[in-house]
């Protein structure tokens, strides 16, 4: 049991952002204990078998990880490569197609299982020095004091530290027992996931198609024995329409789901089992607050359009810990709210901004408005002939816009 140790850092919330966040900030010297709900169970990567969700990791977040020792504990084989997108408009002939020799880059990314980074991100944590892990317990409670913050655990056991950082998710109970306002609206859909398999390989595509009613996403998928014949797909639904879809029998799924991708890999042969998830959008009107600070989707999540929510979260957390390291050389306190604001300053704005634009492609392309079938057809046409104006597009999907 854990009676009451002082941090620097206090981090509730296990996933990947948070752990990420963790490993940096111990790795720059600070103090850090997490908390999380769930136990971590082994994991065996077995061929041919993957999990429902997954991550598209962009170049930036990659190089990160692996700055943090976190990549190379990936299974071998399982971060799928992809060299290209395609996307194209469902209700028009319009298609535009991204390729990293575009930008002189090997990728634009990887596809990677949730699962296996959360695996590599609590085997790198067990191993960092001047971090501790709390596995199986929940925060009941906490205070915001004047110098610190004191919680107490699920078991009676309390810690205190500087300052918390809520990594809870988009539903985080930190930031709610903040009182801490949020923007939101539902999208009236949910996305539907699943891992298909392809009569052709995907060759490293990613494929995106716009229907009426959303995307739809291939993501390939590759496992230790190169198969290329493996995508988790991501199809966005109208609510009325989603549980007919679950509930179709598997060859007719795989019917409706071939005609909507136009049979781009050829047949889809199978598919695993089917799971959904409401489709929403959420801000936070601030990210932080007394001794508190909201990182990944406790401050913000987005529309699953682009695959960047995860980098998002470990932008915001590369950006945290770089300033709790500046507030330490500096012997300052890292819960101060002039370290806190440095962090929301910085990163406010370009969530903001990256939220605005996933919603203008969602309205752009979710209306079937003659008129915007039509310049959007003819945009992504005309675009797809300037490599060019291309540039700035596959650059921000690899994460170099960042400025910090």
């Amino acid at each position: 049991m854990i009676t009451q140790i002082s941090h620097d850092l206090l981090i509730v919330g296990g996933g990947m952002v948070g752990l990420a966040l963790a490993i940096d900030s111990a790795r720059r010297g600070l103090s850090v204990i997490v908390v999380e709900q769930d136990l971590p169970e082994p994991e065996t990567a077995v061929a041919g078998v993957y999990s429902p969700r997954v991550s598209a990791i962009s170049r930036q977040s990659q190089d990160w990880l692996t700055s943090l020792g976190v990549w190379q504990h990936l299974p071998a084989g399982r971060a799928c490569a992809y060299q290209e997108m395609k996307v194209w408009d469902g209700q028009g002939q319009g298609r535009i197609g991204f390729h990293a020799d575009e930008v002189q880059a090997d990728d634009l990314g990887h596809i990677v299982e949730n699962r296996w980074l959360v695996s590599a991100l609590w085997h790198q944590a067990e191993n960092t020095p001047g971090l501790t892990l709390v596995a199986g317990r929940t925060v009941q409670h906490w205070d915001q004091q004047t110098h610190q913050v004191q919680a107490t655990l699920s078991d009676n056991s309390t810690v205190t530290a500087s300052v918390l950082a809520a990594c809870d998710g988009r539903f985080s109970k930190i930031r709610r027992d903040a009182g801490m306002a949020t923007r939101e609206w539902d999208y009236q859909q949910q996305a539907i996931v699943t891992t298909v398999r392809h009569q052709q390989p995907h060759r490293g595509v990613a494929h995106q198609v716009f229907l009426d009613t959303g995307p739809l996403a291939f993501l390939p998928l590759r496992d230790e024995t190169g198969d290329e014949q493996a995508s988790s797909i991501v199809w966005s639904v109208d609510n009325d329409a989603v549980q007919a879809l679950l509930d179709l029998p598997k060859a007719n799924f795989l019917t409706a789901l071939n005609r909507a991708f136009e049979h781009t890999l050829g047949e889809l042969t199978d598919c695993d089992s089917r799971f959904s998830f409401p489709l929403q959008q959420m801000h936070s009107k601030a990210y932080i607050a007394p001794r508190l600070v909201l990182v990944g989707d406790a401050a913000h999540a987005l529309h699953p359009l682009a695959g960047q929510g995860v980098n998002l979260g470990f932008q915001d957390a590369a950006t945290l810990a770089a300033e709790w390291q500046r507030s330490h050389r500096r012997g300052e306190d890292p819960g101060s709210e002039r370290t806190l604001r440095r962090y929301q300053r910085q990163r406010q704005g370009h969530n903001l901004a990256a939220m605005a634009a996933m919603e203008g492609f969602k309205r752009l392309f979710g209306s079937d408005h003659p008129l915007a079938v039509l310049s959007r057809n003819w945009g992504m046409s005309q675009l797809d002939r300037l490599p060019l104006a291309k540039r700035p597009l596959i650059s921000t999907a690899l994460g170099r816009s960042r400025a910090n």
